[in-house]
């Protein structure tokens, strides 16, 4: 039983769910807090079915993170990750980017990716058109990306592929 999507094996790949962005504004904190169930569904589903997950994290500070929690480092806290969930440390916003995330998820057998995470309108979009650039096809997952405003995950959503929960599940059954 392995999550696919149009008939490929899928990797969800989690990007920079950590402090240091969950509290750079109010803003981000809500769209993190109202997309967590979904995030969770997702580690959940590609968890239960043994399918890959990939935790990528962005190592750098700058004006766009935030050390106000005692680690800024962490994935936020009630994210289901598992320690055994392959992980990834970035310092640009496409996390392919001296990387060796395609190599994770080349060594996975997965044929495509399924993105959530924040922030939608950067990272993740950056990572997204990046996982074309490297032959992958890519998807966000509705419901699990979070931004400073909830305009820019719609935003997202609407110009990128996406794919649902109930899908992914289907898929796997």
């Amino acid at each position: 039983m392995q999550v696919t999507v149009d008939g490929r094996k899928a990797a969800l790949v989690a990007i920079d769910i950590q402090n240091k962005f969950y509290t750079v504004t109010e803003g981000l904190r809500r769209s993190v807090d109202a997309h967590m169930d979904m995030m969770n569904r997702a580690l959940d589903l590609f968890h239960d079915t043994g399918s890959p997950v990939i935790l990528v994290f962005y190592d750098a500070m700058n004006s766009c993170t935030s050390d106000a929690m005692d680690d800024p480092e962490a994935l936020v806290e009630g994210l289901r990750a598992h320690e055994s969930d392959a992980r990834v440390h970035k310092e640009s916003m496409n996390s392919f980017h001296g990387t060796d995330l395609l190599d994770r998820i080349r060594e996975s057998g997965a044929e495509c990716v399924v993105l959530m995470g924040l922030v939608a309108h950067m990272c993740v979009l950056s990572t997204y058109f990046a996982a074309y650039d490297a032959g992958l096809s890519a998807f966000m997952l509705e419901g699990a990306l979070s931004a400073t405003d909830e305009e820019n995950v719609a935003h997202v959503e609407a110009i990128c592929r996406t794919v649902d929960i109930d899908s992914l599940r289907e898929s796997a059954e």
